[in-house]
């Protein structure tokens, strides 16, 4: 469920969402919160400022009992805590209520107070309860020299207190509706973004996915109908689309698998009969054979004689390596793999070919890898093998040429050239080995060069198309490639790859 695409998506909208809301909510809370507190903060001073006011009236007028009145008659206003007069250093010298005399003033207002400001306003507790305190200082105007003489500056200071119970009520049932009203909208925005994201997204990933699931089983019939016209709704069209290409692209591969099944059975009768015929040709073979030998040691014969007899030699012979190609492609047993020097192999095979080779005019070129380690082999096969391939490039140069064998000993990882063309399966992961051999002949057309495996094809006057056919077998059944790289009148190259490690074996190197 952690790996769930819809749960991931959720979590981060609902984690943005929430934190948006939280930052917006806070920035609501304290702009109410300075805002209730800046309108207290005026009032208290406007109040502050008609108190100075009606106190300077009072004592100009001479009228020092019309000041405790008017005192009194502020202090009895609705929310209106107390009005204080202190002397310069703090003393109280008079109040709207009762309070003691002798009550220093707490704080002293600075000399200077913020520009701007026309008192000092300052938030402290009185009597257990909150309140928003604003100062006055009462200063020796021109006005109150003929009472107060000119050498004071300062007279006093006039307090003005307003309780604050009421305006932190307010901030506090603010802040508590905004914080509902954001737990509510966050709620019902989970609530939307959740049916959403079910409907848009969830929903159709969980069809495509029962779909998927359904084609990894094998079958092909099913599609996805998403009415949306989104990524999605693309995404499950191309998705349709593709199922429809795998059923008949399976459809296909099985009328090809049929086929190659009833070409594979026709083949191994073909195999069966062949194998038959020739068990049955060579051992009549084998007679005349003998009976013609018997016969050329006759001492009577004419020249001529001798000479068809040798002709009938040479017939025999063709016929009997023809039906040792038939066996050899109907009879080619599993390899016993052994640890085997790979040059030995093609020296062995060299020899046989030799004196065909020197008969030819065809030179013989090897580059061999010197430090290719044992591979694992059977060693009579590879040799057959090679055999096959060195009498396809004597056949490929009648007028003589080069025949160069190359080994070369390939990393994992190596990247051939791209040139190369590569059969359908891939190259060997493992360390692997590289066998080149080419031949200056007369190259093979592109159109047979397809072909050139297959049993039986063969585009040369004499032979039974079964050398290269039977090459390839060996090398697939040691796990290895074979393919072929032709140009018309410079030669052919056939690479064969060979893995280092394919197949455990056993015994010292041959």
């Amino acid at each position: 469920m952690s790996h769930s695409l819809f749960l991931k998506i959720s979590v981060s909208v609902g984690a943005v969402v929430t934190l948006t809301l939280a930052f917006f909510a806070y920035f609501l809370i304290e702009n109410q919160k300075e805002h209730l507190l800046q309108a207290k903060i005026r009032e208290t001073e406007i109040l502050s400022i008609l108190a100075r006011n009606g106190l300077a009236q009072a004592m100009k007028e001479g009228k020092p009992g019309g000041v405790h009145n008017f005192f009194n008659l502020l202090g009895m206003q609705e929310g209106l805590l107390k009005i204080r007069i202190f002397d310069p250093n703090g003393k109280s010298l008079g109040s709207s209520g009762k309070m003691e005399e002798g009550i220093p003033l707490l704080p002293l207002p600075p000399k200077q107070l913020p520009s701007g400001r026309t008192s000092l306003v300052v938030e402290q507790e009185i009597l257990g309860q909150p309140f928003l305190t604003a100062i006055q200082t009462l200063h020796n105007e021109t006005s109150c020299h003929s009472c107060h003489g000119q050498d004071q500056k300062i007279l006093g200071f006039l307090q003005v207190s307003l309780p604050m119970g009421a305006t932190k009520q307010s901030i506090g049932f603010n802040r508590n509706l905004l914080i509902t009203s954001t737990a509510i909208t966050l709620l019902l925005m989970a609530m939307a973004i959740n049916m959403l994201l079910n409907r848009l997204v969830k929903k159709p990933i969980d069809q495509l996915i029962k779909t998927m699931s359904q084609v990894e089983k094998g079958d092909l019939h099913v599609g996805v109908n998403l009415k949306t016209k989104d990524e999605l709704g693309r995404l499950a069209q191309n998705f349709s689309s593709m199922i429809q290409k795998l059923s008949q692209a399976q459809r296909e591969l099985e009328k090809q698998q049929q086929l190659q099944m009833l070409q594979v059975k026709h083949l191994a009768s073909l195999g069966e009969l062949a194998a038959s015929v020739a068990h049955e040709v060579k051992n009549p073979l084998a007679g005349i054979k003998l009976a013609i030998q018997i016969l050329s040691k006759e001492g009577e014969l004419a020249a001529s004689h001798r000479e068809t007899i040798q002709e009938i030699m040479h017939s025999i012979e063709r016929l009997d390596k023809t039906i040792a190609d038939l066996l050899s492609y109907s009879r080619i047993h599993p390899p016993e793999f052994k640890a085997v020097n790979l040059h030995g192999v093609i020296e062995a095979a060299l020899s046989t070919v030799k004196e065909e080779c020197q008969v030819a005019g065809v030179r013989v070129e090897k580059h061999f890898d010197p430090t290719l380690s044992p591979l694992p082999l059977d060693s009579q096969q590879m040799e057959r093998a090679f055999l096959n391939l060195f009498l396809n490039a004597l056949q490929a140069m009648p007028q003589g040429g080069t025949l160069t064998i190359q080994t070369k000993h390939h990393e994992s990882g190596y990247h051939l050239q791209k040139d190369l063309p590569m059969p359908g399966s891939s190259v060997p992961e493992e360390e692997w080995v590289e066998v080149a051999v080419a031949d200056t002949g007369e190259g093979i057309p592109s159109e047979f060069l397809v072909e050139i495996f297959r049993p039986f094809f063969t585009t040369k006057a004499k032979g039974t198309g079964l050398g290269l056919s039977l090459a390839q077998r060996i090398v697939e059944q040691h796990h290895g490639q074979i393919f072929a790289q032709s140009q018309v009148g410079a030669g052919t190259t056939f690479y064969l790859f060979l893995p280092l490690l394919s197949q455990p074996y056993k015994g010292e190197p041959g």
